[in-house]
């Protein structure tokens, strides 16, 4: 009896020595190459024989029985079984990243690159879906390889690609902003911008380098009509004016200890400090005095020393 069960027991361990290679259903591989262990049970010595190329990382391919085994023959194994296996879904491990920390990735390197700020890069993937990376990278994303068309903002970008791993292949645009001003509403001409009529945005910085930002157009006056949305460019802008063209002023004559005011009519439109001509309505003499404020021209003359005719 001890005898026929130590029999038995070695007969085992021969047909285990000797079983054909049995595929799987399922196989999880980590490595750029499929091998016939990652696929089968019983690979034995013939485990780390290479079939194919693993798919990218972490996604799942389906690859037909009869293929892996005349991929098994070529490569000189002869024995593999199918068993009750039609076909074998294939999954590269990996470790997955958002959009946004793509995005992040690239606004960092494109800005090192265009040496700017990584709060100036506007980025837009192609693909804003979460990419898979090998699992080795466990820090910050890393942008290995970078292609950047100064002309049209296109980027081609390898992540990922260092200790030896395949790295993940990412496009999209890069784009440099910069912080203008923008009305809020729309302008009528001569309107003076108060905080309310203003908003701050990021805009590219092709075509805005000329936009004046938040503090250069706080307190001026609009030259001309406005659309809302509008960026301010220098010659939109320009100081309130207190004076119109053919409006009617009061004329304040001081110094020498003497003040006299008279009603004028400017012959010029005229902002805060500005030297215009007014017509003195009385005596039709025109004088040149400063703009002192809404409607109000100062000449520190007497009248008569200053009368030019």
């Amino acid at each position: 009896m001890i005898r026929l069960a130590a029999f038995a027991a070695v007969l085992l361990a021969s047909s285990a020595a000797f079983a054909a290679p049995t595929l799987r259903a399922e196989a999880l591989v980590s490595a750029e190459i499929v091998t016939l262990g990652d696929l089968a049970d019983d690979a034995g010595a013939d485990a780390g024989v290479a079939l194919f190329r693993a798919p990218d990382y972490g996604l799942t391919g389906a690859v037909p029985a009869d293929v892996v085994i005349a991929a098994a023959r070529r490569a000189g194994v002869e024995d593999v079984s199918a068993g009750l296996v039609s076909e074998i879904a294939v999954t590269r491990l990996g470790r997955s990243v958002t959009g946004d920390q793509v995005m992040e990735a690239i606004a960092a390197r494109a800005a090192a690159d265009l040496g700017a700020e990584p709060s100036a890069m506007r980025v837009t993937l192609d693909d804003d879906r979460p990419v898979h990376l090998s699992p080795q990278n466990r820090g910050a994303v890393e942008v290995s390889q970078f292609a950047l068309d100064s002309r049209t903002g296109r980027f081609e970008a390898l992540l990922g690609a260092d200790r030896g791993a395949r790295g993940t292949r990412v496009t999209g645009a890069v784009v440099e902003t910069v912080e203008v001003a923008v009305t809020a509403r729309p302008l009528a001409r001569g309107e003076v911008l108060r905080d309310a009529d203003l908003i701050v945005e990021r805009r590219p910085k092709a075509g805005n380098g000329g936009a004046v930002d938040l503090e250069g157009a706080r307190g001026l006056a609009t030259r001309r009509a406005l659309r809302e949305g509008q960026t301010f460019r220098a010659n939109d802008l320009m100081r309130p004016q207190h004076v119109e063209r053919g409006g009617f002023v009061t004329l304040v004559y001081g110094g020498s200890g003497m003040s006299l005011s008279l009603k004028a009519k400017a012959l010029a439109s005229g902002a805060q400090g500005d030297l215009i001509d007014v017509q003195n309505v009385q005596s039709k003499r025109i004088v040149s005095g400063v703009v002192t404020g809404p409607s109000e021209v100062t000449v520190t003359a007497a009248p008569t020393a200053i009368a030019r005719r």
